[in-house]
């Protein structure tokens, strides 16, 4: 049997003291201070987490399209683009369409995420607007 030195720990002592720091620690960790929960702000869903439970949507996936050939990439009777590809919160977008012939249409604008698994949900509806036949744009070498 060995014996202990005046200032030394036993073995119980240590263990002990270290599971007294272990459980701080969590606790400490997990917000919880004199049995009473932290600031409830802290536990608070984050606005993603408030975004992403919303109800998502499917009908953002382009499933009713049709081109004018059957080899063709285009389909004159409703094209359209927009002036940038994603926005910030009040930013502005600008959305280019030409109808052939001149027709109502209307617009429909997702934001894209989790939603359940639905990829996105439907943020507005606008129109019905007028739309109006463009002429076709050149090509630009650049981008050729």
């Amino acid at each position: 049997m060995n014996r202990m030195q005046p200032n030394s720990i036993t073995r119980r002592e240590l263990l002990m003291g270290a599971a007294v720091m272990l459980a701080l620690t969590v606790s400490e960790s997990l917000g919880v201070r004199n049995g009473l929960a932290a600031d409830p702000q802290a536990t608070a869903p984050n606005v993603i987490q408030q975004e992403n439970a919303r109800e998502g949507a499917t009908d953002w996936q382009l499933t009713r399209t049709r081109v004018d050939k059957p080899d063709g990439c285009r389909c004159l009777a409703i094209e359209g683009y927009c002036s940038r590809q994603s926005v910030a919160a009040g930013e502005k977008l600008q959305i280019m369409v030409s109808t052939q012939p001149a027709s109502k249409f209307q617009i429909e604008i997702f934001r894209t995420g989790y939603y359940g698994g639905r990829g996105a949900r439907l943020v507005t509806k606008l129109g019905p607007l007028e739309g109006q036949t463009q002429p076709t744009p050149e090509p630009d070498e650049r981008t050729m």
